[in-house]
């Protein structure tokens, strides 16, 4: 009991609450407050918790980053909180849904000024381009590391990794590999360009969720590579897949197969009947945007045409 009190001691005066208090008010307050009343939030960062006006059902998802495994030490702070919120917006996408705010714990060794001011203009620049408020969270001192729970409201149907039929035609919302060659490109010059750009400020799709919502069967979005995520559509749903490698659309034929199975896309990968595939385009032509065709759920198990060798799949204790 004596060892377990000190361990909670420990972790209060991990910041002082002088400083946690005057850091949360400087830099983690006033992030998007002006879409607070239209997205139904009565309360937000301030007190122990935030207030949601829940009239219907919310999609929740958390998100931990954790400092070079992640995203690199090396990168911009802005770039770090940035990204941090956009891979949990990327599950909100996956299931049809738009986002009405999020909560953010940040783990940091110390407090420097300028990386501060750095990581509040990436939540502000992500907030403001999805409309998505900051309303709560923690601030404590330790290895740096950032958890970001999103919150979103679905459409009439969501989206679910279960949903596929046998039958479905399996289709992705652009091509692989912008992450892979992003980071590559970053942990080479260690700038930030339109090369490396997608992996320091990946992009949710959450306008592209919300355009297949009503339409498409199953969904999931990719982050751990292309077979890794639709491994968990077929054991979800119970229907196996042929996927069709040559159809896959990637950046960079080249390095074809590290643009499978890097991950960090946050592309969607989802599922349609046949005869919803013309609703579908027509949906997508609406925002500017296609879908690719690169299988068929079909049989008990994942079968591969054009099959790379040794593809890896991403798991954090491998």
């Amino acid at each position: 009991m004596a060892a377990w009190a000190q361990l909670v001691y420990l972790k209060d005066i991990q910041v002082k609450i002088s400083s946690e208090f005057s850091i949360i008010k400087k830099y983690l307050s006033g992030i998007g407050t002006s879409y607070l009343k239209s997205n139904g939030v009565d309360l937000s960062v301030g007190d122990d918790c935030a207030i949601l006006a829940a009239n219907s059902k919310l999609l929740i998802s958390t998100d931990t980053s954790v400092v070079d495994v992640h995203f690199l030490k090396s990168m911009p702070s802005n770039a770090i909180a940035y990204r941090s919120v956009a891979v949990a917006l990327s599950d909100i996408a996956a299931m049809g849904g738009q986002p009405i705010a999020f909560n953010l714990s940040l783990v940091m060794p110390n407090f420097n000024l300028d990386w501060m001011k750095g990581f509040r203009k990436g939540l502000q620049k992500i907030s403001r381009e999805y409309k998505c408020p900051l309303i709560g969270g923690d601030l404590v001192k330790g290895p740096l590391q950032i958890s970001v729970t999103v919150i979103g409201k679905p459409q009439k149907k969501t989206l679910l990794r279960s949903s596929a039929k046998a039958g479905d035609i399996l289709c992705l919302s652009d091509k692989l590999g912008s992450g892979y060659i992003a980071f590559k490109e970053f942990k080479k010059r260690g700038t930030l360009n339109k090369i490396t750009k997608p992996y320091l400020y990946p992009v949710p799709q959450i306008n592209y969720g919300l355009a297949i919502s009503n339409i498409a069967s199953s969904a999931i979005d990719i982050s751990d590579g292309i077979l890794q995520d639709l491994s968990h559509i077929i054991s979800s749903s119970g229907v196996g897949c042929n996927i069709n490698l040559d159809k896959v659309p990637v950046v960079d034929r080249k390095f074809k197969k590290k643009c499978l199975e890097f991950g960090d896309d946050y592309q969607i990968l989802y599922t349609v009947a046949p005869k919803k595939l013309k609703a579908l385009r027509a949906s997508l032509k609406s925002i500017g945007k296609e879908c690719h065709t690169i299988g068929v759920m079909e049989g008990k198990k994942l079968k591969i045409t054009n099959k790379i060798d040794s593809i890896k799949n991403w798991d954090h204790f491998k």
